[in-house]
């Protein structure tokens, strides 16, 4: 291979990958959606929904909005024989014409048996909008949708605790994502739609609702339920009779695996790279990249019939962005290589450090009271060897620079700094200010002092220093907090039997070959947040304490997939283990320890291997340190 087309396969590599990114990334997923717009086109109507709209001629005849109650249940009455009806209309008040007007839609409704009303959630108020008690207990279902960055309805979500979608609720069945994009039949009114006023009289036949699911909505543009959409706007109970229509299909628009999406991506920058190794007229090279193009696109419609989504742009962005960079690069750039630097971008969430809301004076008198919080213990690994490599004063930029980064951590997640006790920090969450998302907060800077920390090593090894490790330790309990010394001297802090336990954490970390471990208190908070990942070590004895309690790694490495695995693997043989099955156990460790160094791993390998050599006469799983 020629230097040339070594630095063109270096190109292709890299483009391949930086698109790869970026379409991880999503950052081009805005004009992606755009594109995917473009293919819908106009379907046959469904015979079997209809809507009933709240239209400008209807609100002229029955009179300005909102409406008596009792206009919606004389409205139900010529429903009778529709198979369900969904009235996306809020009501959230009791009437304005008194009990007779609530009670009249609530009878209406439960002669019907089959009406489902809308909840709304209201995010920024983290509540729900509920229809009035007056109403009885109606059949609800959630009427929000989902907004894209341009503002499109694309995707509704299925379900959201504890409701579940409105259109989910009308179409049945049990079938169904969790989320789906919907299918737009058409434009707005494709489906068939009849004027509110016209079922109210009375003027429409019943058999026209015969085993149909109704959707009752606004549809009048002064009422503002208006969304955009990929046939544009429509009003909001539309979007929702286009949502039952996919649900009762059972075919949805999927899209296509991000591995297959990535593989096309370096296919297509392949044919390129082969395109200019071996086709050397211009004119037909950029015959060929217009022909790779065209297939692309030809592939993207094809697979769009057969509702799997392609993403499209991603493949013709590396099509063209491959080709000008070749193209450039062969006759234009032959003095000197290229370089592509691809950035990475770290999204972090900085809120602003706690002020002193210490202004009680009766706080400055010593004592304290009991509170719960979340304490944190972190240590550096092997200071001693650390700090006889380096001078006084590069010692002391050292610590300054590690302590000042993960105080920063702390702090920015309300954290309060204790004390240091050398290269130890101490800092706990809870007090002097209620925080009813401690162990979250105290997780999470954990997690911020790791990566601070690496990028912390990456600077002191470009000076010669050597990597810092350290160990954490958090532990969630009640304590004593408040002002302890004595009369003349006294600080903030905290003391218990929890601030003990925590400290152990932080000190057996090394035994397990982890960076962070966690009480059981602490991870019962957190388990459930996707932010989190958590893995059971062991049910341990710490020395000084008479009950076993169990401990948790809180993981702060990239979780990849295999990863997943050895946890998988550990936490089989460590069930094995403390069943007493030894052996059995180890060759789950060693699985583990096959797909890459696992500390915990390692440290039950070694206690099995002791354990079968000696079995206990008496074995319940619990590890016992005897040390500190």
């Amino acid at each position: 291979m020629t230097r040339r087309n070594g630095l063109n396969l270096l190109i292709v590599l890299g483009v391949g990958t930086v698109v790869s990114l970026i379409y991880g990334f999503g950052l081009f997923d805005t004009w992606q959606e755009k594109i995917f717009d473009r293919l819908f086109t106009t379907s046959p109507a469904p015979q079997n929904i209809v809507i009933v709209a709240i239209d400008n001629e209807s609100i002229h005849a029955v009179g300005n909005w909102p409406w008596r109650r009792s206009v919606f249940a004389q409205t139900l009455t010529h429903l009778q024989q529709a198979r369900t009806i969904g009235i996306d209309v809020a009501f959230t008040e009791r009437s304005s014409y008194g009990v007779q007007d609530d009670s009249a839609l609530r009878r209406a409704m439960e002669e019907k048996g089959n009406v489902v009303l809308p909840v709304q959630f209201d995010d920024r108020g983290e509540k729900v909008v509920l229809p009035s008690d007056a109403l009885g207990t109606p059949e609800v279902g959630f009427a929000n949708v989902l907004l894209d960055a341009d503002g499109i309805v694309r995707q509704l979500q299925a379900e959201r605790s504890p409701y579940t979608a409105l259109s989910v609720r009308l179409a049945g069945g049990s079938a169904y994502p969790s989320l789906f994009r919907i299918s737009y039949l058409g434009p707005a009114k494709t489906i068939p739609t009849i004027p509110f006023i016209d079922v109210y009289d009375g003027s429409v036949p019943e058999d026209v609702f015969k085993d149909k699911t109704v959707l009752i909505g606004v549809t009048a543009n002064d009422l503002h339920d208006i969304v955009g959409t990929p046939f544009g706007v429509m009003a909001g109970v539309e979007v929702h009779a286009n949502a039952v229509a996919t649900l009762q299909s059972g075919v949805f628009l999927t899209p296509v695996s991000k591995v297959i999406a990535v593989l096309l991506i370096f296919l297509v920058v392949i044919l390129v790279f082969a395109a200019v190794r071996f086709v050397h007229r211009f004119s037909l090279l950029v015959g060929v990249f217009i022909a790779i193009f065209v297939a692309g696109i030809g592939a993207c419609v094809g697979l769009f019939m057969m509702h799997m989504l392609l993403p499209i742009l991603y493949l013709v962005f590396a099509d063209l962005l491959c080709a000008g960079i070749l193209i450039a690069f062969e006759y234009f750039t032959e003095s000197r290589d290229r370089r592509f630097i691809q950035k990475t971008f770290a999204y972090y969430l900085m809120p602003e450090i706690i002020d002193d809301l210490m202004k009680d004076p009766s706080k400055l008198r010593l004592g304290g009271e009991k509170r719960r919080v979340s304490i944190l213990f972190s240590d550096i690994r092997g200071f001693t060897s650390i700090s006889e490599k380096l001078s006084a004063e590069e010692l002391t930029v050292l610590m300054n620079e590690y302590l000042t980064a993960m105080t920063d951590s702390i702090m920015e997640d309300r954290g309060l700094v204790d004390k240091y006790i050398g290269d130890a920090i101490m800092a706990f969450w809870g007090a002097p200010v209620a925080n009813p998302n401690l162990e979250k907060d105290a997780c999470k800077a954990a997690l911020e002092m790791s990566q601070k920390l690496v990028a912390c090593n990456t600077v002191w090894g470009s000076r010669g220093i050597p990597p810092i490790r350290i160990g954490i330790g958090i532990n969630t309990g009640d304590v004593v907090v408040g002002n302890m010394g004595s009369q003349k001297r006294f600080n903030y802090t905290i003391m218990g039997d929890e601030v003990n336990f925590g400290s152990r954490l932080e000190s057996i970390t090394k035994v397990y070959g982890v960076e962070c471990l966690i009480s059981e208190s602490t991870a019962r908070a957190v388990e459930h947040d996707p932010h989190y990942t958590l893995r059971e070590l062991d049910l341990v004895m710490v020395k000084g304490k008479k009950e076993p309690k169990r401990i948790f790694e809180l993981v702060t490495r990239t979780v990849t997939d295999t990863l997943r695995q050895q946890f998988e693997y550990f936490r089989e043989g460590r069930t094995l283990y403390v069943e007493g099955k030894f052996k059995e156990a180890c060759l789950f460790f060693e699985k583990s320890l096959a797909l890459g160094e696992d500390g915990p791993s390692n440290t039950f390998m070694e206690r099995c291997q002791l354990l079968e050599k000696d079995p206990p006469a008496e074995w319940e799983g619990v590890y016992e340190f005897t040390t500190k």
